[in-house]
């Protein structure tokens, strides 16, 4: 069975969270939303990994919900682990959150450029996408590209936050440019798009 992808964005948040499944396992992408919803949507199948794009706040919001809920690996790039537990790093101050998080290290994987993954018949291929933050990652799963907040349809994320870097930023987009133009791209607020699309429409991309 080919793989399904279901998308939430219902916190208030504008972040969007990923399920992606098939009949049996299923990985989620930025925890960002309602947890009973998403829990409907897993119903009987096996939650095998916890995928996080980069360490903002409105990505991660409900990540230890969802890990008291579920026995799950977190996987995420080795700088968004310090972003997470530090409200300033996150920017969940700039949302008015000030709660002191926790997530002990034997729940966390590491990941980086290359590592390619097979969690129940879902095979992912991370990229280091840095920009935005020094720890972007998107995953590439069968055709589909997952790039939290480094590209969107019209636009890119912004590089102004704790940690993002321009330069960083354009290197990422001329490796994304040089990727398939049929991949379609899911970002970590929008709609999704096909990344042909973008690189007529997005000035960015120019």
């Amino acid at each position: 069975m080919s793989l399904l992808v279901e998308s939430f964005c219902d916190a208030g948040y504008l972040a969007n969270t990923y399920l992606i499944y098939n009949n049996e396992y299923c990985i989620v992408i930025d925890p960002a939303n309602n947890i009973k919803t998403l829990k409907n949507f897993i119903g009987e199948r096996k939650l095998v990994g916890v995928f996080l794009t980069h360490g903002h706040y409105d990505h991660f919001v409900r990540l230890f919900d969802l890990v008291k809920e579920f026995d799950v690996k977190v996987y995420m790039h080795k700088n968004a682990y310090k972003k997470i537990l530090d409200n300033n790093l996150s920017c969940a101050a700039l949302f008015g959150c000030y709660e002191e998080f926790k997530l002990e290290l034997d729940k966390v994987i590491f990941l980086d450029e290359g590592n390619v993954l097979n969690l129940g018949d879902i095979n992912i291929k991370v990229l280091y996408h840095p920009g935005h933050t020094n720890c972007s990652l998107s995953y590439k799963i069968d055709n589909m590209l997952f790039c939290g907040d480094v590209l969107f349809p019209m636009s890119v994320g912004r590089n102004d936050l704790p940690t993002g870097n321009i330069v960083s930023l354009t290197n990422t987009l001329s490796r994304i440019k040089k990727m398939e133009h049929n991949l379609i791209v899911y970002p970590g607020h929008d709609e999704k798009f096909v990344l042909s699309d973008a690189l007529k429409y997005n000035s960015y991309l120019k």
